[in-house]
C-alpha cells in the first residue's frame, strides 16, 4: 500500500484522535502500535495528537508490562512466574498519568502466542487485572491496522483486508448508527429477561434495571454494538457459538457453554478445549458472564476471525466471560459487578444460514438478524 499521500489514513487517524480517544489540549496520550506494518498510521496519529496540543507516550512492537494485550512470545515464553505475577510499579505509575490512550492492533503474527502455556497466559491476566482497570478508567480507542498476517487469519488477499477495514472505519455514518442504536436500546433497557434462541443454543437472562452502552467509536474502531452486562447469577441454559474465537494468539473453535445460576457448569470446544478450560480457570468470576452485546454495524457483513470485526457484525450477538464493564452496572451496586482477569467476546451469528432469535419478555425483536421493529 503506497501510503505517503493516502487520505484513507489521514481520515482514519482523526477518528481515532477526535471520536475515540477524545484527545484533548494537554493530554498525556499513551499511543501503542503492534507492527511495524501499522507504522503509516501510528506517525499520522502522533501528528494529529500533536496538533491538538496533546502529549504523545510512544510504545512501539513491545509492551510487555501492559497484561496480555501488550505481550510477545518472549516474555511469555522465557518470563519467570515471580515474573509473570508481577505488575511492574513503573508501568502501573505511567497509566495513572495518562488521560487518553490509543492501541493500534495488528500483529505480524496473529498466533504468536499459540504454543505457550495456556496457564502463563491465565496468570499473567489475572495478575495485571489492576492495571488492565485503570487503563479502562481513561479514554481509550482500540483498533487494527489491516496487516498481511490479519488478511491470511480472514482468507482474504492483503488489498481485499485492507480495503474491508479502511471502509469499516471510514465509510461508516457514525452520527446515523449512533441513532440507531439509540432505538435498539430503549426496546432493551425497558427489558426483564432476555432469551437467545437456536436450534442449538437456548439461554435466558435478566437485564433488569440495567441501562445499555450504545458503542459508537468512543471504545472500539470500527464498532457499532449496544451492550449489558446480565445480573451476575441469572444466566440459564447453553449456547453455542458460531465463530472461532481468538484469545492471546490462540484460536478455539466450537464453543459450547453450560450455565447454571449464572456460572458455566459445563463446557466444550472442538478445537483447543484446553485453552478454553484454561481460561475459564482464571479465576472465580471467569465462569460468569460480563456482557452481553448486539452487533449494530451492517457495513461488517463477514467473519475475519478478530473479534474487535466478528462482535460488530449488525445480526449477531456476543457474550463475554469474565470482568463486567462499570459503566454498565447502576450506581450503587458496583458490588455486583462481576470481576475478574479475563474478558472473552465470544460471536454467535443469527443471519442464515445461521438463524436464531432474540426474545425480549417473550416477545420475538430479532429473528435471522433482521429486527422486528423499524430501526
Amino acid at each position: 500500500m503506497n501510503t505517503t499521500e493516502d487520505p484513507r489514513i489521514k481520515e482514519f487517524a482523526r477518528i481515532l484522535v477526535e471520536r475515540g480517544a477524545e484527545v484533548k489540549k494537554g493530554d498525556n496520550v499513551y499511543l501503542l502500535a503492534k507492527s511495524i506494518e501499522s507504522l503509516p498510521l501510528f506517525k499520522e496519529v502522533r501528528r494529529q495528537i500533536i496538533k491538538k496540543g496533546g502529549f504523545p507516550h510512544e510504545h512501539l512492537l513491545y509492551d510487555s508490562q501492559m497484561g496480555t494485550g501488550g505481550a510477545d512470545y518472549d516474555w511469555m515464553k522465557h518470563a519467570s512466574e515471580e515474573q509473570l505475577e508481577t505488575v511492574s510499579e513503573a508501568k502501573m505509575k505511567e497509566i495513572e498519568e495518562m488521560d487518553a490512550y490509543i492501541r493500534l492492533g495488528g500483529s505480524g503474527n496473529t498466533q504468536e502466542l499459540a504454543n505457550i502455556n495456556p496457564e502463563k497466559i491465565s496468570k499473567r491476566k489475572k495478575a495485571t487485572e489492576e492495571l488492565m482497570s485503570k487503563r479502562l478508567e481513561k479514554k481509550w480507542v482500540a483498533t487494527r491496522y489491516p496487516t498481511s498476517s490479519m488478511a491470511q487469519n480472514a482468507g482474504m488477499s492483503t488489498q481485499e483486508f485492507e480495503e474491508f477495514v479502511f471502509e469499516a472505519v471510514t465509510r461508516t455514518d457514525w452520527d446515523e448508527l449512533e441513532e440507531k442504536n439509540e432505538t435498539v436500546k430503549d426496546v432493551f433497557d425497558s427489558a426483564e429477561e432476555v432469551r437467545i434462541k437456536s436450534d442449538d443454543t437456548d439461554l435466558r437472562f435478566s437485564i433488569e434495571g440495567r441501562k445499555g452502552v450504545s458503542s459508537v467509536g468512543k471504545r472500539n474502531m470500527p464498532d457499532g454494538e449496544v451492550f449489558y452486562a446480565p445480573l451476575k447469577e441469572s444466566v440459564e441454559g447453553e449456547v453455542k457459538f458460531t465463530y472461532p474465537s481468538m484469545s492471546s494468539g490462540n484460536e478455539v473453535n466450537g464453543i459450547w457453554l453450560k450455565f447454571e445460576n449464572g456460572k458455566v457448569v459445563d463446557f466444550s470446544a472442538e478445537k483447543n478445549e484446553e485453552f478454553l478450560e484454561k481460561m475459564l480457570n482464571t479465576d472465580e468470576g471467569a465462569r460468569y458472564l460480563g456482557e452481553f452485546g448486539i452487533g449494530t454495524n451492517r457495513q461488517i457483513t463477514r467473519n475475519v476471525k478478530d473479534t474487535l470485526f466478528d462482535e460488530k457484525i449488525g445480526g449477531s450477538i456476543h457474550l463475554a466471560l469474565g470482568r463486567a464493564y462499570e459503566m454498565c452496572i447502576p450506581e450503587g451496586e458496583e458490588e455486583k459487578r462481576n470481576q475478574s482477569g479475563i474478558h472473552w467476546d465470544i460471536v454467535k451469528d443469527f443471519r442464515p444460514p445461521h438463524g436464531g432469535k432474540i426474545i425480549v419478555d417473550g416477545e420475538t425483536v430479532q429473528e435471522d438478524g433482521e429486527w422486528q421493529f423499524d430501526v
